[in-house]
């Protein structure tokens, strides 16, 4: 079952040349870099953030316009800068090789990343998420939701009403009815100026996104495509065409919508789990038959 887990995790304020970025960072050993989605931001990442800091070193940088991080650079054209931005992220923070889990956008960012820097990447974990291009009647949608939050520097209880479903399974108000409550709440605190100079920027990249299917064959890093059930960003289908070209394997969640990190942290949490573990495993041997 789903639900908000009290955390107060430490963050530090790193500065990139694309300007400043908070990371929370907290645990020992294997760097996981965990990617939130839009909106939430390290909220939806704290369940995890409790269940791998004990094993490994997690690092969850707050988007642009997220938490303490600054707004989203000018230059930023496309999901690929945002990877190049956390692959500074990366060498400022001395972290040669790390696991990458990430969430819908940070899915798409963390892809890119794995793609682009395949010797800094030891495993990528792509949850909620999808590489092509966003379906032309979403599309539509999309772009005049974000235009209208745009216009009024706010996001109203109208527009509210139309994003807070997207992000749940149609079933939340039984399973976890304080979760779109405080995802709804989290919506009305974005100031006009995160609006219009990241979160409105960023949603556009998302919405307006290539077709990047083709990437998933550059990718080395063994990789974990994992799926909400009842997703209506990312419909299942769309998670099974990636597992298609990246030859990995698929996780579904069942009783789980857009949002599994908190959706269902527990199933999420075991499917990582087991997934950094068997990287674990891979990596023994593979440094036993190198000795």
């Amino acid at each position: 079952m789903g639900g908000l887990v009290s955390a107060h995790p430490d963050s530090k304020a790193v500065q990139l040349s694309s300007g400043r970025m908070s990371v929370i960072d907290q645990g020992h050993g294997l760097p996981v870099l965990l990617g939130h989605g839009l909106l939430w931001g390290p909220a939806m990442c704290v369940p995890q953030i409790c269940a791998l800091r004990p094993h490994c070193r997690v690092l969850v940088p707050e988007l642009w316009g997220h938490g303490g991080s600054g707004a989203l650079p000018p230059s930023t054209r496309s999901l690929a800068d945002i990877a190049d931005h956390m692959i500074e992220l990366l060498d400022a923070l001395h972290i040669e090789r790390c696991v990458v889990v990430g969430s819908s956008i940070g899915g798409m960012w963390g892809a890119h990343l794995a793609a682009r820097a395949p010797q800094r990447v030891a495993g990528l974990a792509i949850m909620n998420s999808f590489l092509g291009p966003e379906p032309k009647a979403q599309r539509t949608v999309y772009a005049a939701l974000l235009d209208r939050v745009a216009e009024e520097g706010a996001i109203s209880s109208h527009v509210a009403d139309l994003i807070v479903p997207l992000f749940f399974g149609s079933d939340i108000a039984r399973r976890a009815p304080e979760l779109p409550h405080e995802f709804r709440r989290r919506l009305s605190g974005f100031t006009p100026d995160q609006l219009r100079r990241s979160i409105v920027p960023l949603g556009r990249l998302l919405v307006d996104r290539r077709d990047a299917l083709p990437i998933l064959s550059q990718i080395e890093a063994p990789t974990l495509v994992l799926a909400g059930a009842n997703d209506r960003v990312h419909p299942v289908h769309e998670s099974r065409i990636m597992t298609a070209l990246l030859e990995c394997g698929l996780t579904v969640v069942a009783d789980c919508g857009h949002t599994a990190t908190l959706e269902q942290p527990g199933r999420v949490n075991a499917a990582l789990l087991d997934f950094l573990g068997r990287l674990a495993w891979t990596q023994e041997i593979d440094q036993r038959a190198a000795g």
